[in-house]
């Protein structure tokens, strides 16, 4: 009988797929390491995917691997393999016709709903189903197959791994005959590689059934086409069925593996270096080898490598190929300490791909300079009092680094406020002009984009034109964060109130927002963090306290405390589209806020609820400053110029990018750069550690 809990079939046993580039699999050994690519275990790096694409120029070998050992599986041919777990999917199509069939996958696709293309051969004539998911559940199954129904205009339906077996065989082609025979009677039916042990069988399972009931009305079908046979439940602890998918204008086979199974990726038939691609890893390559299981539900996608291997990615993945040595074989000690103390985080992997341990993007991150800065340090991880160090670092501190309480908010003792030298980028980035037009909008443009004059206006502020049609205007000076304002035509005359340095990793802009945008973002938060919300609409923003370093360590807004988990998510209060404020080395200017000193020393404070009015060196009359544009410009001592809005707004100026606390791979380039060796990078920033061998 078959087991079911909440529509999921129980399968016994474990079962895995690898792939495998050039090495025989095994258990992660100290010198080799196990990286997620894909897999959730509720913590951490959670990103899964129904299906992988897997190449080999040499093309794939195959093995299962379950705990009594590992068979090889007959190679089937070609060099493109599609992997997936043997669950629930939803058959959205199946049509004869495949324009039919790609355009119901466009549509699913256009809905950001996965679907892929099977092949079958059912009666004679080719079929392309089109096929979404896999789901553990029926349920889940179902919720999905509205959705789909929706998008195609057309019922779909819910297929499962309940199948029949209708006998074994002592090769893969009889088992393949045997298929095709069924297949031309409709009835569908795979080859399928089952494993006792270490001997591989030979079976042809039939069905893709959700229910007992609708399994034996399929025997009942099989019976009558093929008496001969006797039809049972398919079982077995450690199966792969083969069904094919549609890539490109060919047929690839599809490996539907049960709870785990191995892969083996060929050697190049040159000889060269052996390579397994990942095409929904970005088209990645990758060393060593692929395993594939299901773990908790879903697909995980694991790429088990030698450490140093590993390494030779992880230097040109986090630290640009082409910087000094020195600074690259620092990045090689960090990131061998960093992924010796992540232990076996992930259950199955001891950590990801992603920056949530450190960046590993494959093969061609590798360069000659990086794989020489882990070999010479091969082995190497930093010690603190005989413990391995947690290994930090990031892009940029903005001239000094962070001490552990302006990050986690308590002590760690081989990190301290340090001076950093980052500011190269600062000092190489592309150059922008703050301007003004003739009705009074301020925004930036690049420098290129402007023909600047040598003569100034009255204010001693130079002018300029702009020489391009359909120049943007944007809120700050860059093209990433900041937004469009007013599209320039050619020819328009502006006025230069300030040259800065484009977005780069050292100094950052965010903003200006609005106060109810900001008042959304702090609610936000705040309901993340259990906090009070804030009532209204924020009129203040003030940083209360600041560490060593300058760091945010607490902020208020209209007098109100922020709740934070600690001083460093202050940055993840302020964002927009996902993306954070670079550091919490920030100040924040409160554009709406403003002082006007009148006679006899008499202030007012502005944000208040009356206009503010400027009069002119005339008498003219009192108007709206700047006319009817939200902002204005103030001409300060000595011809400081700040921008000021006459509603409040909040605009973020800040250096740093990244945490702050421990390397900074700018300082450790530029310390590089002017002689220091990695062994002195490491303890400028570390202090009171050793580097010894693992």
């Amino acid at each position: 009988m078959w087991k079911r809990k909440m529509g999921r079939v129980l399968l016994a046993g474990l079962l895995s797929l690898v792939l495998l580039a050039g090495q025989t699999p095994a258990g992660a050994a100290s010198d080799t390491i196990r990286v997620a690519l894909f897999i959730d275990n509720g913590q951490g790096y959670r990103g899964v995917v129904p299906a992988v694409t897997l190449t080999a120029e040499g093309g794939l070998e195959v093995s299962m691997r379950a705990q009594e050992g590992t068979a090889k599986i007959p190679s089937l041919g070609g060099e493109t393999a599609r992997v997936r777990v043997d669950e629930f999917y939803v058959q959205a199509v199946e049509t004869g016709d495949l324009t039919r069939a790609q355009q119901a996958a466009q549509q699913l696709s256009q809905r950001k709903i996965d679907a892929s293309i099977q092949l079958a051969e059912l009666g004679g004539k080719r079929v392309y189903q089109v096929v979404s998911g896999t789901y553990d559940t029926y349920q889940a199954a179902i919720a999905q197959a509205r959705a789909i129904e929706q998008a195609t205009g057309q019922p779909s339906a819910v297929k499962g791994p309940m199948r029949l077996e209708a006998g074994r065989f002592t090769s893969l082609n009889e088992a393949l005959d045997w298929q095709a025979a069924f297949a031309s009677a409709n009835i569908p039916a795979y080859p399928v590689f089952l494993q006792e042990g270490r001997k591989l069988s030979y079976a042809v399972w039939i069905g893709d059934e959700v229910s007992k009931e609708a399994a034996q009305k399929l025997a009942r079908k099989a019976s009558a086409e093929f008496p001969g046979f006797t039809f049972r439940e398919a079982s077995s602890p450690s199966y792969v069925v083969m069904k094919k998918d549609l890539i490109g204008s060919a047929g690839v086979w599809k490996y539907v593996l049960s709870p785990k199974t191995t892969l083996e990726a060929k050697s190049a038939k040159d000889g060269s270096r052996s390579l397994i691609g990942v095409e929904e890893r970005g088209q990645r390559k990758y060393r060593g080898s692929i395993e594939l299981s299901e773990y908790k539900g879903n697909l995980a996608v694991i790429n088990e490598l030698k450490m140093e291997e590993y390494l030779y990615s992880v230097v040109g993945s986090e630290m640009a190929p082409g910087w000094p040595l020195e600074a690259l074989k620092a990045q090689a000690v960090l990131a061998r300490t960093r992924a010796v103390a992540q232990g076996n985080k992930y259950g199955i992997a001891n950590l990801s791909d992603t920056v949530y341990e450190q960046a590993y993007y494959g093969f061609e991150k590798e360069s000659r300079d990086t794989r020489e800065a882990v070999d010479e340090t091969e082995g190497e991880v930093i010690f603190y009092r005989g413990k391995v160090a947690e290994a930090l670092y990031y892009s940029n501190a903005g001239g000094m680094t962070a001490a552990g309480e302006e990050v986690w908010g308590n002590d760690v003792p081989y990190l301290r406020s340090i001076r950093s030298d980052d500011s190269e980028p600062a000092k190489k980035a592309a150059r922008w002009y703050q301007v003004s037009l003739a009705d009074g909008t301020i925004g930036y443009l690049r420098s290129d984009l402007v023909e600047a004059f040598d003569s100034a206006n009255s204010l001693g502020f130079r002018e300029g034109v702009v020489q391009t049609a359909n120049s943007n205007l944007r809120s700050g000076p860059s093209t990433a964060y900041h937004r469009v304002l007013t599209t320039l035509p050619a020819g328009t005359a502006v006025t230069i109130v300030r040259e800065v340095a484009e977005e780069n990793a050292y100094s950052w802009t965010r903003g200006p927002y609005t106060a109810e945008e900001v008042t959304a973002m702090i609610n936000a938060s705040q309901e993340r963090n259990k906090g009070p919300r804030i009532s209204g609409v924020v009129e203040t923003l003030r940083v209360t306290e600041r560490g060593e370093s300058g760091r945010v360590i607490e902020m208020e807004a209209n007098g109100q405390p922020l709740k934070v988990s600690s001083p460093d998510a202050h940055r993840s209060i302020f964002q927009q589209g996902g993306a954070a404020l670079r550091s919490t080395k920030f100040d924040v200017i409160e554009m709406g806020s403003v002082t006007v000193l009148g006679a006899d020393g008499k202030q007012t404070n502005y944000p208040k609820h009356s206009s503010l009015m400027a009069v002119g060196a005339d008498s003219y009359g009192a108007m709206p400053a700047n006319g009817y544009q939200d902002q204005y410009l103030i001409l300060g001592a000595e011809n400081a110029i700040r921008t000021a809005s006459k509603q409040q707004m909040f605009l973020f100026e800040g250096t740093g990018f990244g945490h702050g606390l421990g390397v900074s791979q700018y300082g450790a380039k530029a310390m590089a750069e002017n002689g220091y060796d990695y062994r002195e990078i490491l303890q400028h920033y570390y202090q009171d550690v050793s580097i010894e061998k693992y």
